[in-house]
């Protein structure tokens, strides 16, 4: 297994510890993979383990033990990423998969999920702060100044401390910058922002459009979405 983050690829594992996790890794024990490997979500966003990642691999077990926030934060995070469930019959040591929605199929053992689909994802972070479901009126733009005539109008889905989701059918691609205006702030000054994942029309059974990250904030402006947006996930290291 490689070590080496900014060259491999890396894949979380939620898995309870145990012969399921133990038949997990030895499938997943390939050349270039990075398994990141916890016994529940929450584990993951302690500062020695957090990283960028490829994918997403949910032991269902664990998952239907996991708690009611847990549940909440792993259905939106899967719509990010390759994500499949997983299933491991431990007296044979067989392993059966379910997708998650449709973006991805779920006919196919893990290493060649993760070989064809997880090592050409692009690697980004997890969100680490809760997102509140706010629907906030919203003007995006990608050049200042942003007008009704020259934005286009809109409305977020949620909101968290760093970010937001926004409903759009316009084409703009991960990666594209631009400025966002929320008015009902009461500080309106345009927010630099930065597409971070697109929703297609028809995908997740979900509203289309795209999370976008603030890159840049007025004071006035963190301290309303901090509270609007919710609890940090970060926990110290014990």
């Amino acid at each position: 297994m490689n070590d080496n983050r900014s060259e491999a690829t890396t894949v979380l594992l939620i898995c309870r510890e145990g012969k399921s996790r133990q038949e997990y890794q030895a499938e997943l024990d390939l050349p270039g993979v990075l398994l990141v490997s916890v016994q529940a979500l929450m584990e993951f966003f302690r500062r020695g383990v957090y990283c960028p990642i490829n994918g997403i691999l949910v032991d269902m077990p664990t998952y239907m033990r996991s708690s009611e926030e847990e549940k909440h934060l792993l259905t939106d995070l899967v719509g990010l990423f390759p994500a499949l469930r997983l299933r491991c019959h431990e007296p044979t040591g067989e392993i059966r998969t379910l997708p998650f929605g449709t973006a991805y199929p779920g006919n196919t053992s893990p290493a060649v999920f993760v070989q064809k689909y997880c090592t050409s994802f692009v690697p980004r972070k997890i969100r680490t702060s809760e997102r509140s479901q706010l629907n906030l009126p919203a003007l995006l733009g990608r050049s200042l100044p942003v007008e009704n005539i020259s934005g286009t109008r809109s409305v977020t889905v949620n909101v968290s401390r760093g970010g937001c989701f926004l409903i759009s059918f316009e084409p703009w691609l991960v990666g594209d910058r631009g400025w966002l205006v929320l008015s009902d702030l009461n500080d309106t000054t345009p927010i630099p922002v930065e597409v971070c994942s697109i929703r297609l029309w028809g995908e997740c059974n979900s509203l289309p459009g795209m999370g976008v990250k603030f890159i840049d904030l007025t004071g006035a402006q963190k301290d309303e979405l901090g509270h609007l947006g919710g609890r940090s996930l970060m926990a110290d290291d014990q």
